[in-house]
Parts: C-alpha cells; sequence; structure tokens
C-alpha cells in the first residue's frame, strides 16, 4: 500500500491515526488504531489533497471529527 506520512495520538487516549499516501495511485488515506494499536478501520479519501487528509487525521485527534459509525 502507501507510505505513513504522519501519526495523530487521540487526546481522549482512545488510540491514534495515521496519514498514508498511496504513491502508485496517488490517494491518501488514514488509518485508525485503537488504544491497543489494533487497527480498526481505514478511511479513503480519492480526491482530495494531503493537505485536507492531516486536517481530518488531526480533527480526529481532537475528536472534532466523528467516524460514520463508533468503533471504539
Amino acid at each position: 500500500m502507501g507510505r505513513k506520512l504522519e501519526t495523530y495520538k487521540a487526546e481522549s487516549g482512545k488510540g491514534k491515526c495515521e496519514v498514508h499516501f498511496d504513491y502508485k495511485t496517488e490517494r491518501g488515506y488514514i488509518k485508525y488504531f485503537d488504544s491497543n494499536d489494533t487497527m480498526f478501520y481505514t478511511e479513503h479519501f480519492p480526491d482530495h489533497s494531503i493537505r485536507y487528509i492531516q486536517d481530518a487525521a488531526e480533527n480526529w485527534s481532537l475528536g472534532i471529527k466523528k467516524l460514520e459509525k463508533e468503533y471504539i
């Protein structure tokens, strides 16, 4: 898959998320991990910039962005 660009830790202690970019397909995505470091969800952003994806990851880590389904 892609290369990890950044990691954001949730302020609530509920885990972390990582921003990845696949240079082959030129698409970014976020991988979400719980507090046990187990990946539970991947969110794809096919038509958005890296900055948009980084903002989404940061907003999730701050508790502003909610996932469509509550996984943790």
